[in-house]
């Protein structure tokens, strides 16, 4: 697929990488990653595996490589999963290096200038007391609103910005509006939001769940990048029930699957066959938009009972 970009691509000064030197030095090159990388399963180019990308960040660092659009490209056709990081024998954090690569770009992508000007552009009141914040227009987001009292903000809490390497001021401008309407309570259900909310009362939702109404076996998809802890509480909710848990990526999220569809659709499908025909239950309404094109689908929020 032909790609165009709308930046001159030009060295610039390294910034957040310079973080990162000791660490991408450690890199022996071994490949192991390359055994875990979905992307590159699929692609099988050197440029798509997280050791190309740690090259290509080395040689940015040292201004061996000037930035153009094959370097962008390549830095940004990463779903940030972490499963390299899984198999990594030297345990060098890949994803963090890729981040601060990405932090130090100058060019954007086209789909990623468009993603960008319309999460900036987001404008929806915020009111109430309880303010449930979901990067998602499903109709699920305003009855599990109704459920729990609150308003439904559905423009996310721009984790997306950052993930494609630009300052998150959407999320400021968002904590700011929630500040000054007076919000006594947040609930949000991405583990990325939390550390935009650390500030205020805030909550996960998966903390509002008591139980799921499920009957047969399923299969539970938590994407491997999710914090611990939110993976624990999603098991505790499965205690005792026929459930598989698939943590691989599904290429859901909207930067990934907007630039790069083809390798998106083939990442969903890779989930849907290690599913083995049990229906899925997402825990990410992102994926679960995503995956839901290509399978028997649902999200955890579905199938949620909350508390009182």
């Amino acid at each position: 697929m032909e790609r165009k970009h709308n930046n001159q691509f030009t060295l610039q000064v390294i910034k957040m990488l310079e973080k990162y030197h000791k660490e991408i030095l450690t890199c022996t090159g071994c490949a192991f990653c390359k055994k875990a990388c979905q992307v590159y399963f699929h692609t099988r180019k050197e440029k798509d595996s997280p050791k190309g990308r740690i090259m290509i960040s080395y040689g940015l660092l040292t201004g061996e490589l000037k930035e153009d659009a094959s370097i962008v490209e390549s830095l940004q056709k990463c779903a940030l999963c972490r499963l390299c990081e899984s198999v990594c024998p030297s345990m060098i954090k890949i994803t963090d290096i890729i981040r601060a690569a990405r932090h130090d770009l100058k060019g954007m992508l086209p789909e990623h200038e468009r993603i960008l000007r319309e999460i900036e552009a987001w404008d929806e009141p915020v009111e109430g007391e309880i303010l449930l914040v979901m990067n998602s227009r499903n109709e699920i987001v305003d009855e599990i609103a109704k459920k729990l009292h609150a308003t439904a903000w559905h423009g996310g809490c721009g984790a997306a910005i950052e993930r494609m390497g630009r300052e998150n001021k959407f999320a400021e401008k968002l904590i700011k509006k929630i500040k000054e309407a007076g919000i006594k309570q947040v609930i949000y259900y991405e583990p990325y939001c939390r550390k935009y909310f650390e500030d205020l009362n805030a909550v996960n939702i998966i903390d509002m769940i008591e139980d799921v109404e499920i009957n047969g076996s399923y299969a539970v998809h938590i994407p491997y990048d999710f914090d611990d802890e939110f993976i624990e509480k999603v098991k505790s909710l499965f205690k005792g029930k026929d459930v598989m848990y698939i943590h691989e990526c599904c290429g859901g999220r909207i930067e990934f699957r907007e630039a790069f569809p083809e390798e998106a659709e083939k990442m969903a499908n890779d989930v849907i066959q290690k599913s083995k025909g049990r229906k899925i239950i997402t825990t990410s309404l992102e994926c679960y938009e995503h995956l839901k094109k290509y399978g028997n689908v649902v999200d955890l929020l579905h199938i949620a009972k909350f508390k009182g």
